[in-house]
């Protein structure tokens, strides 16, 4: 560990440049106003929130000598620094912490405007408060309005803010002054005809009695046929009449889905399982909203006796309720219970040795996972933290996130392995890499960033190859005796998120990179619910499902391995990435087809042709990719593989994939040596 009084130690530090350390970024300085965040402009105002209205409050105070930290963090992530890799204990990190004075001047700040403390983090750098808007407008000299935006309701400072007298100089950042709530980024197979989940409709339910195929009842990894055509009329009348040629997607009556041990045999796991590589020992800690605990534990016991997993028990699997249980009304209207029940099933999946504990907050406000990140680092949960959540860039601002930014920077300085989903939305409509669209806290350069992918595309050999996730969709008719004449173009149904940050710098493992904000994602993992997965909720089985809400889970119980492999906790994975032998990582790269769907349509004007990238529009620059012939039930579909918004996949590094997805147990060695 880092030794103050060790003077070689520091005359390395203090001579090192900051252009070489991995997580050298330009630090925000200590603010004194909360910007008015960017969400507040793009949602309905419905006036001043109720004085009485009771509000929670963390308010991160400065650090001692934040400079040094800096230095000392990245230290810590430089290959060849004397401290390369030995994490901050409790009492370093104390070194730069507030002093109880300064401390007790915030509290008292707090509580004179009839604020009450709840608590005072164990490092001295946060404090938790509570009390009626009316008082955090007084101490925070700003007018609090509730909002809606999406359906859902939030509050948020609609002018700067800074808390009141001497203590206002000693706060780096407060949460809680905004609401908003977070998106899980999980995703079902939509039927692009009625835009609901394809899966809430064919469970098994009660049909599946043993492991030995049960999940094969509904699911298969064989999605994909050989090309055909399709001829579609209009019924009672000769025209119009569509004639389409191409690939089919063809599983009826099954889902495509695949097992966990489909995706252990797909990643090159079975060689690290093994060698007894299956992260015995080691804990990921899972960060999820309102979940029914008992149900998420009763659900993970049969999801593991069908996949023929280890059983799951008070001594592999721990619910914590670190700010309390989330009432009925949350459960019932802001669950999260499909995505609790996806994360820990494809921890376990993954690395089925690894203990689990699963952190259930009691709403989906943004403070409340801040809260459990650092719930999880001051009580030494877990080595890895996995979040398949966040929120587009463009409805936060870089003053709003400085309370977040600095609880995850925290957590790197612990050698915890933070890792955050990048998102569902490709660029989230913006039409740009760096519009706004990428996905917060991803973005953060103290997280490693998990994009997504599509497998099992054809492309000539027995496996298929993995592609950037990105669907874009067309529907041809609606029966099979009803032509739609255009066909109807749906652009993007979903795809990996990424991109570059608006006000997170680019860090000092990105140098070579385009552009000054930090870009996402770092890696990437099974995502497409199209390719997706089997899981059980309530009891119930399903097929196809994903989200980068999988890929992460699947990277996450990875990493955890890793861990395991190295007999030490390896911290943050994303500066780690481009510095892997080329055999650890597979490079995802653009696949296409010669074969991709293409009809004409016959109608009184004579005959009209859609080529694959008419059907498909927009594409943005995207120009390799894989498309296919959906027959659902009747009504059929033009579905790509690989068109991703305005991200591409390229050689390389690209902002779909990152640098692309673990290879097995080469990328479990890899990681180890470079422990």
């Amino acid at each position: 560990m880092l030794q103050k009084a060790n003077p070689s130690v520091w005359a390395w530090i203090s001579g090192a440049s900051l252009a070489c350390a991995l997580l050298a970024v330009p630090v925000l300085q200590a603010q004194s106003r909360i910007e008015r965040p960017k969400v507040a402009e793009l949602s309905s105002d419905h006036g001043p929130i109720q004085p009485s209205q009771q509000l929670t409050l963390t308010v991160h105070l400065n650090m001692h000598n934040e400079a040094a930290f800096n230095q000392a963090l990245d230290a810590l992530y430089t290959p060849g620094s004397p401290t390369y890799h030995q994490w901050f204990s409790d009492a370093e990190l104390a070194r730069y912490a507030p002093s109880p004075a300064e401390v007790e001047t915030v509290k008292k700040e707090l509580q004179s405007h009839g604020l009450a403390v709840l608590s005072v983090s164990s490092d001295n750098l946060s404090i938790r408060a509570r009390g009626p808007a009316s008082g955090v407008e007084s101490a925070f000299q700003t007018q609090i309005h509730e909002f809606e935006r999406q359906g859902k309701v939030f509050h948020a400072n609609v002018t700067p803010a800074a808390l009141t007298g001497q203590a206002g100089t000693l706060v780096h950042g407060v949460t809680g002054l905004t609401s908003f709530n977070m998106r899980p980024f999980i995703k079902y197979q939509i039927d692009p005809h009625t835009g609901k989940p394809r899966t809430a409709a064919q469970p098994l339910g009660g049909k599946v009695k043993n492991a030995a195929g049960g999940f094969s009842a509904i699911a298969t990894n064989k999605c994909f046929s050989n090309p055909s055509t399709v001829n579609l009329t209009t019924d009672g009348a000769s025209l119009p009449v569509g004639v389409y040629y191409g690939n089919n997607y063809d599983n009826s009556p099954l889902t495509c889905a695949w097992t966990p041990s489909q995706i252990q045999t797909h990643y090159g796991l079975n060689a690290a399982y093994k060698k007894g590589l299956d992260g015995t020992g080691q804990t990921v800690v899972i960060v999820d909203g309102p979940t029914d605990g008992a149900q998420l534990t009763a659900d993970l016991a049969q999801f593991s006796t069908l996949a023929g997993l280890p059983a799951t028990n008070s001594s592999n699997f721990t619910v914590l309720y670190p700010d309390g249980k989330p009432t009925p009304l949350a459960l019932e209207v802001d669950s999260w219970q499909d995505e609790a029940s996806l994360d820990v099933q494809w921890v376990h999946s993954i690395a089925p040795n690894a203990k689990i504990v699963i952190e259930i907050m009691p709403s989906e406000d943004w403070t409340e996972f801040e809260f459990a990140i650092d719930y999880a680092r001051q009580n030494k949960l877990g080595s890895i933290i996995s979040n398949s959540y966040g929120y587009p860039e463009a409805l936060f601002g870089a003053y709003t996130v400085s309370g977040f930014e600095q609880v995850l920077k925290k957590a790197a300085a612990a050698g915890l392995a933070v890792n955050f989903s990048s998102g569902d939305g490709g660029d989230e409509g913006t039409g740009s890499p760096s519009g706004g669209g990428q996905s917060y806290p991803a973005t953060s350069a103290y997280v490693t960033a998990i994009g997504g992918t599509s497998i099992g595309i054809p492309n000539g050999t027995s496996s298929g190859a993995e592609v950037g996730w990105g669907n874009n969709g067309a529907i041809l008719s609606f029966a099979t005796n009803d032509v739609l004449d255009p066909p109807l173009m749906l652009g993007n149904l979903g795809g990996s998120g990424g991109g570059e940050s608006t006000f997170i710098p680019k860090p000092s493992w990105q140098k070579s990179f385009t552009g000054t904000g930090r870009q996402e994602p770092d890696i990437s993992a099974l995502a497409d619910p199209y390719t997706g997965v089997v899981f059980v909720e309530y009891g119930a089985p399903y097929a196809g499902i994903g989200g980068t809400s999988l890929a992460c889970p699947i990277f996450s119980a990875l990493w955890a391995i890793s861990d395991q492999a190295a007999g030490k906790a390896l911290g943050q994975a994303a500066p780690m990435l481009p510095k892997l032998p080329a055999n650890a990582i597979n490079d995802v790269v653009p696949v296409s087809s010669p074969t991709n769907v293409a009809g004409i349509v016959f109608d009184s004007a004579g005959a009209t042709f859609y080529s694959s990238d008419t059907l498909l529009a927009p594409l943005y620059t995207t120009t390799q990719y894989f498309s296919a012939l959906w027959n659902l039930e009747g009504e059929y579909v033009d579905l790509s593989f690989g068109t991703d918004t305005s991200l591409t996949v390229t050689k390389g590094w690209d902002n779909v994939t990152g640098w692309g997805v673990p290879n097995g147990l080469s990328f479990i060695n890899a990681v180890a040596k470079g422990k």
